[in-house]
């Protein structure tokens, strides 16, 4: 770490200046060997992702748009065709990074969309060096998941945070471009001005889901680009106030988050790299079904999965957007829907990209919709616990109340009651006195826990970070024809932050990633020279994204 190069006495000219002289002084002798060999993870569990989404319909149909109108450029689609405009590229390659879910995110917030696509394809016009564009990809983790932070409580999470997009692109762009200090400043509050607002209709089933960081990283290299000519921004939209970006965001704001720990507490060292296509709060409940003995589908009659809010929430938001009996979800839907996953996993003994496709399904509809009305989800409450127990080590429970404050927590519970869709903890706030006892003992197991017991007193404490663990655990239990019973558990996901699993971290599963899906793009010749360039911080990666497979 450089002398002096933290968050602390940033903050005179508001956050948004404090962000910015974070990032603009951020050098690759600053970062931390993890943060910078997890960056190189992210871009390979990008790339995977765009790979795995190639043969996806939706995804040709984002091709196809962007082709035909389209304006010339350096930047090679993967389709063979001539080379387009950054911003044509972004867009392509940000959707189909997004398609099938199989991305990769920190905490709070699934940066790699933009952090690695803008510095990475922005290259092909800077000329920026790989190590340039590994500083640009993480200050723009650092920034848009600190942004992501402070808005957790509110009526948005996980990929419906897309503002971030238009923070990190705005960072990264400015960096590349070589804004100034007080024009990198301008160039965020330019991107925070009018940011996006996803819905959970246009992000659950149809094709406008893939559109989550494409629209918002636009705006952010736009940002970037005005504020590089003399543009300003509210340099003010993260400080205290009612017109801030903020309250529009968060019932309860937490501009803690922000600046606290900035240099010192790394969000990119809690990057996770899902191992299967979907939301991350599946992915437990996935490593607990494929680590069991399956003696095929049509022998089980029953699946319980036990699981924390984040899940049971999110399973609630996707149940509106199934289809009727007889019909096969979208590959959108799918990635929210626990039973339909699970249910995939089953048949297949996989989950992958594959198996996701409209074809996949329609050709195994039968015995799907068989197995998914055999699968029960129910919440437990120690699940819902241990994760928030784990997470509290990030956002210590004592600072939280202090800075939302007691009215900000009565706006936080009756939002989520209209909701339910932040953090999932809509399914479980008490509606009856049932309710209210499940509640209680919930309360009383949360504090029972050691991590709330002996907790960090700042947010993003660096000491908290080395011991994280991503837990989402979930227990599945498979109740076989013949009357046996088999059961798995597991707390963190391969891939993700604190996975103990010597081949699950997110080094391990972000190569097999790329080295699986990347031939579906760029055969296997392809992708072995992306990622030898990858693991060399090579400057023009973006040319080889063109090197399309001809088998």
């Amino acid at each position: 770490m450089a002398a002096g190069h933290t968050g602390a006495g940033h903050t005179a000219g508001g956050r948004v200046a404090g962000l910015a002289a974070w990032a603009h002084g951020l050098r690759l002798a600053d970062c931390p060997e993890e943060v910078v060999s997890l960056a190189r993870a992210q871009r390979r569990s990008v790339l995977g992702a765009i790979a795995a989404s190639a043969h996806d319909p939706a995804s040709q149909r984002v091709l196809r748009a962007v082709r035909a109108n389209a304006s010339s450029g350096p930047v090679p689609l993967p389709d063979g065709g001539e080379g387009v405009s950054v911003e044509d590229a972004l867009y392509l390659l940000a959707a189909w990074s997004a398609a099938l879910d199989f991305d990769d995110y920190c905490c709070f917030a699934h940066t790699g969309h933009s952090a690695v696509l803008v510095p990475l394809l922005l290259a092909s016009v800077t000329g920026a060096s790989g190590s340039d564009q590994l500083v640009a990809q993480i200050a723009a983790n650092e920034v848009a998941a600190r942004i992501g932070g402070a808005c957790l409580l509110g009526p948005q999470n996980g990929q419906l945070w897309s503002f971030v997009h238009a923070a990190g692109a705005a960072v990264a762009a400015g960096l590349l471009l070589g804004c100034s200090e007080a024009e990198l400043a301008h160039g965020l509050a330019i991107a925070l001005a009018q940011p996006p607002r996803a819905t959970v209709a246009g992000f659950m089933e149809p094709d406008s889901k893939l559109l989550i960081a494409s629209e918002p990283i636009l705006m952010g290299l736009r940002a970037a680009r005005l504020a590089k000519v003399g543009l300003t921004g509210p340099l003010g939209a993260l400080d205290d106030g009612p017109h801030g970006f903020l309250p529009a965001f968060a019932a309860a704001p937490l501009p803690g988050m922000l600046l606290a720990n900035l240099g010192r507490g790394w969000a990119t060292a809690t990057l996770c790299v899902k191992a299967y296509p979907g939301c991350a709060y599946l992915d437990t409940a996935l490593d607990a079904l494929l680590s069991l003995p399956l003696d095929g589908p049509e022998k089980i009659a029953s699946i319980e999965v036990a699981a924390g809010a984040t899940t049971t929430g999110m399973d609630a938001l996707s149940r509106p957007y199934l289809p009727g009996a007889g019909s096969t979800p979208t590959p959108v839907t799918v990635s929210f829907s626990l039973p339909w996953s699970i249910a995939l996993a089953t048949v297949a003994g996989r989950l992958t990209p594959e198996e996701i496709s409209p074809s996949w399904m329609e050709s195994h509809s039968d015995l799907l919709h068989r197995i998914v009305q055999r699968i029960q989800l129910v919440h437990d409450p120690g699940a819902t616990a241990t994760a928030l127990a784990a997470f509290g080590a990030l956002a210590p429970m004592d600072l939280v109340r202090k800075e939302a404050g007691l009215m900000g927590l009565a706006r936080v519970g009756s939002a989520l009651r209209r909701s339910g869709t932040a953090m999932g903890l809509g399914e479980i706030l008490p509606r009856g006195l049932d309710d209210l006892r499940a509640s209680r003992r919930l309360a009383g197991q949360v504090l029972a826990r050691p991590l709330l017991r002996d907790r960090s007193t700042e947010f993003y404490d660096p000491k908290a970070i080395e011991t994280f663990r991503m837990s989402f655990p979930a227990r599945v239990t498979v109740r076989h024809e013949d009357g046996s019973i088999s059961s798995a558990e597991v707390t963190v996901p391969r891939g993700a932050a604190g996975c103990t699993d010597p081949g699950g971290g997110a080094e391990v599963v972000s190569r097999e990633k790329l080295a699986t899906w990347g031939p579906f793009l760029w055969g296997r010749a392809g992708t072995e020279r992306i990622v030898s360039a990858l693991d060399v911080d090579e400057s023009r990666c973006w040319e080889l994204l063109g090197e399309v497979s001809s088998s």
